[in-house]
């Protein structure tokens, strides 16, 4: 517990440079992941590692796994790795080096969550992807919903109109639209 606090007191200094979430958008990620009993949550965007250590601390507390995607092999991917393993959760952590719509790991079949935050003008193709890959009651969460309103209209749109599914905005962080399939 104590490496895992660390990592993301660390981690917060690097908020602004690698496009973070918010801490309290991270908390809130950690709450309901706990309250649901996801055991399986897909993100687009690991970044620095600094999402994925609030989801993952979740679902090691579930006995679930995060499946992460990273598409910035240089830095980003590697860096992500290092925080897992100073957080103490890299058993519960796979992590993917590729572009997302191509490398959505094939197992397993559905998520109980599907977290976005990665390439906005993406997000359109991201769900097109992961729609088949949801049952009843998975959530799709999209960060950046009030920050890039302009840029993800589209995928607002979009998601808000897909009738097996009830979505709504919250303004924690920098805006979160969560999505729950209903059917």
């Amino acid at each position: 517990m104590k490496s895992f606090l660390q990592t993301l007191k660390n981690l917060q200094k690097t908020v602004d440079i690698y496009w973070n979430i918010g801490e309290n958008s991270g908390q809130f990620l950690n709450l309901l992941i706990k309250a649901l009993k996801c055991k399986t949550v897909l993100e687009i965007g690991t970044s620095n590692g600094y999402s994925g250590i609030w989801i993952a601390e979740a679902l090691a507390k579930n006995k679930g796994q995060l499946y992460t995607i990273e598409s910035h092999k240089k830095e980003r991917f590697n860096l992500a790795k290092e925080n897992f393993e100073k957080s103490g959760l890299s058993k519960n952590i796979t992590q993917i080096l590729g572009h997302a719509p191509e490398v959505i790991p094939k197992t397993p079949k559905k998520f109980d969550m599907i977290f976005l935050d990665a390439t906005k003008y993406e997000y359109c193709d991201y769900l097109e992807k992961i729609l088949p890959r949801t049952k009843k009651n998975s959530i799709i969460i999209a960060d950046n919903i009030l920050s890039h309103e302009k840029e993800l209209k589209k995928f607002t749109q979009k998601i808000s109109s897909l009738k097996n599914f009830q979505s709504f905005k919250l303004n924690i962080g920098k805006g979160l639209l969560i999505a729950i399939k209903t059917s």
